[in-house]
Protein backbone atom coordinates (compact mmCIF):
# COMPACT_ATOMS: atom_id res chain seq x y z
CA UNK A 1 0.00 0.00 0.00
CA UNK A 2 2.85 2.28 0.94
CA UNK A 3 4.48 1.72 -1.86
CA UNK A 4 1.76 2.79 -4.09
CA UNK A 5 1.16 5.85 -2.86
CA UNK A 6 5.07 6.69 -3.21
CA UNK A 7 4.67 5.74 -6.64
CA UNK A 8 1.39 8.19 -6.53
CA UNK A 9 2.86 10.85 -4.92
CA UNK A 10 6.25 10.63 -7.12
CA UNK A 11 4.33 10.89 -10.59
CA UNK A 12 2.16 14.00 -9.05
CA UNK A 13 4.84 15.95 -8.52
CA UNK A 14 6.85 15.05 -11.93
CA UNK A 15 3.32 16.44 -13.63
CA UNK A 16 3.87 19.23 -11.36
CA UNK A 17 7.23 20.41 -12.41
CA UNK A 18 6.25 19.50 -15.96
CA UNK A 19 3.76 22.07 -15.64
CA UNK A 20 5.31 25.09 -13.98
CA UNK A 21 8.35 24.18 -16.09
CA UNK A 22 6.35 24.52 -19.02
CA UNK A 23 4.64 27.80 -17.80
CA UNK A 24 8.10 29.32 -17.91
CA UNK A 25 8.65 28.48 -21.27
CA UNK A 26 5.58 29.45 -22.21
CA UNK A 27 6.34 32.74 -20.65
CA UNK A 28 9.57 33.05 -22.08
CA UNK A 29 8.13 33.00 -25.49
CA UNK A 30 5.41 35.08 -24.90
CA UNK A 31 8.24 37.74 -24.01
CA UNK A 32 9.92 37.06 -26.97
CA UNK A 33 6.70 37.35 -29.16
CA UNK A 34 6.40 40.15 -27.70
CA UNK A 35 9.40 42.03 -29.03
CA UNK A 36 9.59 43.52 -32.30
CA UNK A 37 12.18 41.53 -34.78
CA UNK A 38 15.14 43.33 -36.41
CA UNK A 39 14.93 45.23 -38.95
CA UNK A 40 18.15 44.00 -40.50
CA UNK A 41 17.02 40.86 -40.01
CA UNK A 42 14.47 41.04 -42.67
CA UNK A 43 16.07 42.55 -45.03
CA UNK A 44 18.87 40.00 -45.12
CA UNK A 45 16.21 37.12 -45.25
CA UNK A 46 14.55 39.19 -47.95
CA UNK A 47 17.93 39.02 -50.18
CA UNK A 48 19.37 36.07 -48.89
CA UNK A 49 16.43 33.08 -48.57
CA UNK A 50 14.14 32.73 -51.93
CA UNK A 51 11.53 30.75 -49.76
CA UNK A 52 11.52 33.69 -47.82
CA UNK A 53 11.19 35.65 -50.16
CA UNK A 54 8.45 33.50 -51.77
CA UNK A 55 6.40 33.08 -48.69
CA UNK A 56 3.11 35.38 -48.77
CA UNK A 57 3.23 38.37 -46.51
CA UNK A 58 -0.08 36.98 -44.33
CA UNK A 59 2.75 34.63 -43.01
CA UNK A 60 5.69 36.35 -42.39
CA UNK A 61 4.65 37.67 -38.49
CA UNK A 62 3.89 34.43 -37.38
CA UNK A 63 7.63 33.19 -39.25
CA UNK A 64 9.28 36.15 -37.22
CA UNK A 65 7.93 34.99 -33.96
CA UNK A 66 8.92 31.75 -34.67
CA UNK A 67 12.48 32.47 -35.71
CA UNK A 68 13.11 34.77 -32.50
CA UNK A 69 12.22 31.65 -30.68
CA UNK A 70 14.00 29.07 -32.23
CA UNK A 71 17.62 31.08 -32.04
CA UNK A 72 16.61 31.58 -28.37
CA UNK A 73 16.77 28.08 -27.73
CA UNK A 74 18.91 26.49 -29.80
CA UNK A 75 22.61 26.39 -29.53
CA UNK A 76 24.18 26.55 -32.97
CA UNK A 77 27.59 25.06 -33.07
CA UNK A 78 30.41 25.70 -35.95
CA UNK A 79 32.36 22.70 -36.97
CA UNK A 80 36.15 22.50 -38.49
CA UNK A 81 36.60 26.40 -37.58
CA UNK A 82 33.80 27.66 -38.76
CA UNK A 83 32.11 30.40 -36.93
CA UNK A 84 28.37 31.05 -36.68
CA UNK A 85 27.16 34.03 -37.45
CA UNK A 86 23.89 35.47 -37.03
CA UNK A 87 23.40 35.34 -40.58
CA UNK A 88 23.80 31.32 -40.37
CA UNK A 89 20.93 31.08 -37.73
CA UNK A 90 18.58 33.16 -39.74
CA UNK A 91 18.81 30.95 -42.91
CA UNK A 92 18.32 27.87 -41.20
CA UNK A 93 15.95 28.82 -38.98
CA UNK A 94 13.96 30.95 -41.49
CA UNK A 95 13.68 27.55 -43.22
CA UNK A 96 13.26 25.07 -40.61
CA UNK A 97 10.40 27.55 -39.38
CA UNK A 98 8.02 27.32 -42.35
CA UNK A 99 7.54 23.53 -41.53
CA UNK A 100 5.72 25.15 -37.91
CA UNK A 101 3.64 27.48 -40.04
CA UNK A 102 0.05 27.37 -40.93
CA UNK A 103 -2.76 29.37 -42.50
CA UNK A 104 -5.44 28.44 -39.71
CA UNK A 105 -4.69 30.29 -36.02
CA UNK A 106 -7.33 27.95 -34.41
CA UNK A 107 -5.44 25.03 -36.17
CA UNK A 108 -4.49 22.11 -33.31
CA UNK A 109 -2.07 19.76 -34.73
CA UNK A 110 0.51 17.82 -32.66
CA UNK A 111 3.52 19.42 -34.22
CA UNK A 112 2.81 22.74 -34.66
CA UNK A 113 4.49 25.27 -32.05
CA UNK A 114 6.53 22.78 -30.61
CA UNK A 115 9.82 24.17 -32.00
CA UNK A 116 11.43 20.57 -32.59
CA UNK A 117 11.56 19.61 -28.74
CA UNK A 118 13.72 17.34 -28.94
CA UNK A 119 15.88 19.12 -31.12
CA UNK A 120 18.97 20.85 -28.84
CA UNK A 121 21.82 21.45 -31.27
CA UNK A 122 22.60 22.33 -34.52
CA UNK A 123 26.49 21.61 -36.19
CA UNK A 124 27.41 23.34 -39.20
CA UNK A 125 30.08 22.20 -41.21
CA UNK A 126 31.69 24.33 -44.04
CA UNK A 127 31.72 21.93 -46.63
CA UNK A 128 30.19 18.21 -46.95
CA UNK A 129 30.68 15.65 -44.00
CA UNK A 130 32.27 12.87 -43.99
CA UNK A 131 30.45 10.25 -41.95
CA UNK A 132 32.22 6.34 -42.17
CA UNK A 133 30.28 3.25 -41.82
CA UNK A 134 31.28 2.05 -38.91
CA UNK A 135 34.57 3.12 -36.65
CA UNK A 136 37.52 0.49 -38.43
CA UNK A 137 36.03 0.47 -41.97
CA UNK A 138 38.36 2.66 -44.55
CA UNK A 139 34.48 3.00 -46.96
CA UNK A 140 32.87 6.55 -45.44
CA UNK A 141 30.36 8.83 -47.75
CA UNK A 142 29.56 12.58 -47.77
CA UNK A 143 26.89 14.38 -46.64
CA UNK A 144 24.69 17.16 -47.10
CA UNK A 145 22.77 17.08 -43.78
CA UNK A 146 21.82 14.69 -41.03
CA UNK A 147 19.69 14.46 -38.48
CA UNK A 148 19.14 12.63 -35.54
CA UNK A 149 16.74 12.82 -32.30
CA UNK A 150 17.37 12.22 -28.56
CA UNK A 151 13.47 10.96 -27.37
CA UNK A 152 14.98 7.41 -27.07
CA UNK A 153 18.07 7.27 -26.34
CA UNK A 154 17.73 10.18 -23.63
CA UNK A 155 20.58 12.31 -25.71
CA UNK A 156 19.41 16.01 -26.53
CA UNK A 157 18.73 15.68 -30.49
CA UNK A 158 21.34 17.14 -33.19
CA UNK A 159 21.28 18.21 -36.67
CA UNK A 160 24.10 18.05 -38.67
CA UNK A 161 24.71 20.78 -41.83
CA UNK A 162 27.08 21.79 -44.48
CA UNK A 163 26.92 25.30 -45.17
CA UNK A 164 27.92 25.25 -48.21
CA UNK A 165 25.02 23.26 -49.57
CA UNK A 166 22.30 25.53 -47.48
CA UNK A 167 23.62 28.71 -48.39
CA UNK A 168 23.53 27.80 -52.15
CA UNK A 169 20.21 26.25 -51.98
CA UNK A 170 18.84 28.73 -49.34
CA UNK A 171 19.93 31.01 -52.27
CA UNK A 172 18.37 29.82 -55.43
CA UNK A 173 15.39 30.06 -56.67
CA UNK A 174 16.28 26.99 -59.37
CA UNK A 175 16.99 24.77 -56.79
CA UNK A 176 15.73 21.30 -56.65
CA UNK A 177 16.55 20.44 -53.12
CA UNK A 178 16.69 21.46 -50.06
CA UNK A 179 18.86 20.24 -46.85
CA UNK A 180 17.01 22.32 -44.35
CA UNK A 181 13.93 21.49 -45.06
CA UNK A 182 14.67 17.64 -45.87
CA UNK A 183 16.48 17.45 -42.20
CA UNK A 184 13.89 19.06 -40.59
CA UNK A 185 11.11 17.29 -41.62
CA UNK A 186 13.10 14.06 -40.53
CA UNK A 187 12.94 15.94 -37.03
CA UNK A 188 8.94 15.82 -37.40
CA UNK A 189 9.52 11.97 -38.40
CA UNK A 190 11.27 11.50 -35.17
CA UNK A 191 9.91 13.20 -32.81
CA UNK A 192 8.15 10.67 -30.81
CA UNK A 193 10.51 7.85 -31.80
CA UNK A 194 12.26 6.50 -34.68
CA UNK A 195 11.46 7.65 -38.16
CA UNK A 196 8.96 5.70 -40.09
CA UNK A 197 7.73 7.84 -43.01
CA UNK A 198 4.61 9.03 -40.83
CA UNK A 199 4.77 11.66 -38.52
CA UNK A 200 2.58 12.25 -35.73
CA UNK A 201 -0.99 12.85 -37.24
CA UNK A 202 -3.81 13.76 -35.40
CA UNK A 203 -5.76 10.78 -35.24
CA UNK A 204 -6.24 7.07 -36.49
CA UNK A 205 -8.11 7.95 -39.63
CA UNK A 206 -5.29 10.49 -40.83
CA UNK A 207 -2.48 8.28 -40.13
CA UNK A 208 -4.05 5.19 -42.12
CA UNK A 209 -4.87 7.40 -45.30
CA UNK A 210 -1.42 8.65 -45.09
CA UNK A 211 0.14 5.53 -45.42
CA UNK A 212 -1.73 4.68 -48.06
CA UNK A 213 -1.29 7.47 -50.38
CA UNK A 214 2.03 7.31 -49.15
CA UNK A 215 2.94 4.18 -50.15
CA UNK A 216 1.35 4.11 -53.53
CA UNK A 217 3.42 7.15 -54.35
CA UNK A 218 6.37 5.89 -53.18
CA UNK A 219 6.00 2.47 -55.27
CA UNK A 220 5.61 4.64 -58.33
CA UNK A 221 8.97 6.98 -57.62
CA UNK A 222 10.59 3.36 -57.15
CA UNK A 223 9.38 2.18 -60.45
CA UNK A 224 9.70 5.19 -62.08
CA UNK A 225 13.65 5.11 -61.13
CA UNK A 226 14.11 1.98 -62.09
CA UNK A 227 12.87 2.89 -65.84
CA UNK A 228 15.17 6.41 -65.50
CA UNK A 229 12.26 8.56 -65.61
CA UNK A 230 11.96 12.47 -64.57
CA UNK A 231 10.54 12.85 -61.69
CA UNK A 232 9.15 15.77 -59.86
CA UNK A 233 10.27 14.18 -56.36
CA UNK A 234 14.16 13.40 -56.27
CA UNK A 235 14.71 10.19 -56.59
CA UNK A 236 16.62 9.79 -52.99
CA UNK A 237 13.25 9.16 -51.83
CA UNK A 238 13.31 5.96 -53.67
CA UNK A 239 15.93 5.26 -50.90
CA UNK A 240 13.10 4.05 -48.06
CA UNK A 241 9.98 5.78 -47.11
CA UNK A 242 11.98 7.60 -44.64
CA UNK A 243 13.51 10.16 -46.91
CA UNK A 244 10.14 9.52 -49.24
CA UNK A 245 8.67 11.99 -46.64
CA UNK A 246 11.45 14.46 -46.59
CA UNK A 247 12.39 14.59 -50.33
CA UNK A 248 8.34 14.97 -50.67
CA UNK A 249 8.16 17.61 -48.47
CA UNK A 250 11.24 19.50 -50.52
CA UNK A 251 9.29 19.09 -53.43
CA UNK A 252 6.18 20.48 -51.58
CA UNK A 253 7.43 23.89 -50.70
CA UNK A 254 10.06 23.92 -53.60
CA UNK A 255 8.02 22.55 -56.42
CA UNK A 256 4.98 23.44 -55.14
CA UNK A 257 2.25 24.15 -58.09
CA UNK A 258 4.19 20.91 -60.01
CA UNK A 259 3.43 18.71 -57.47
CA UNK A 260 -0.30 19.63 -57.19
CA UNK A 261 -0.76 18.70 -60.55
CA UNK A 262 1.48 15.34 -60.94
CA UNK A 263 0.91 14.33 -57.45
CA UNK A 264 -2.60 15.78 -56.44
CA UNK A 265 -3.38 13.03 -53.59
CA UNK A 266 0.05 12.97 -52.00
CA UNK A 267 0.24 17.11 -52.39
CA UNK A 268 -3.21 17.16 -50.53
CA UNK A 269 -1.91 15.29 -47.86
CA UNK A 270 1.76 17.57 -46.74
CA UNK A 271 -0.74 20.23 -47.63
CA UNK A 272 -3.19 19.33 -44.99
CA UNK A 273 -0.70 17.83 -42.59
CA UNK A 274 1.72 21.53 -42.63
CA UNK A 275 -1.47 23.69 -43.26
CA UNK A 276 -0.21 25.62 -45.72
CA UNK A 277 -0.82 26.10 -49.87
CA UNK A 278 2.71 26.87 -51.61
CA UNK A 279 0.99 25.95 -54.92
CA UNK A 280 -0.45 29.19 -54.83
CA UNK A 281 2.53 31.16 -53.48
Amino acid sequence: MFDIYFIVVFLILILFCAFILALRVNKKRQSIYSSPINQEWISFLENNVYLYRKLPNQYKPQLHNYIKVFIAEKEFIGKEGIEVTEQMKLIIASQACLLLLDNNPNFLHPHKSNYFPYLKFIYIYPDRIEKKFNKNAPESSLLLGQSSVGYKSGKDGNILFSWLDVKLESQSHNTESNVVLHEFSHQLDQEFGNATGTPRLKNLEATLTWQNIFKIEYQKLCLSMKKQEYTIIDKYGATNPVEFFAVATEAFFLKGKLMAVNHPLLYEQLREYYQLDPALW
